[in-house]
């Protein structure tokens, strides 16, 4: 099932959207992890530039690819990608601040009370 996955910053859980036909955008989990295939990471721009002008967050940046509920399992290192509007107009890696645009998986978990994105290549 072809999702997009964004942190619910009220509910502080990442909430997994729809993106099949039938019930596009629609809500239909919220998970504390989330394994995705074949991602894509997604800014909306005019999203962030509202984020900018007003200073108050909004749902603008998603990994966008295929819901699986498979754990991966990789004997390579997952790199870490963090989203900041005010800092980056992209995910980027965060030892780098290298844009990313696709991996083969990304994994949406918790660390804490922090939410972490973690893709292999």
């Amino acid at each position: 099932m072809k999702v997009a996955v964004y942190w619910n910053l009220h509910k502080n859980i990442f909430s997994i959207q729809s993106r099949e036909t039938s019930d596009y955008g629609k809500v239909i989990a919220h998970k504390d992890s989330v394994v995705v295939a074949l991602p894509k990471f997604v800014v909306r721009q005019a999203g962030r530039d509202q984020v900018l002008q007003d200073k108050k967050k909004n749902v603008h940046a998603f990994v966008v690819g295929h819901l699986t509920e498979a754990r991966f399992l990789s004997s390579g290192n997952p790199f870490r990608i963090s989203y900041n509007p005010y800092k980056n107009n992209s995910f980027v890696l965060a030892d780098t601040k290298e844009e990313i645009l696709s991996a083969a998986v990304a994994v949406l978990s918790m660390q804490g009370n922090h939410p972490i994105i973690e893709a292999y290549v």
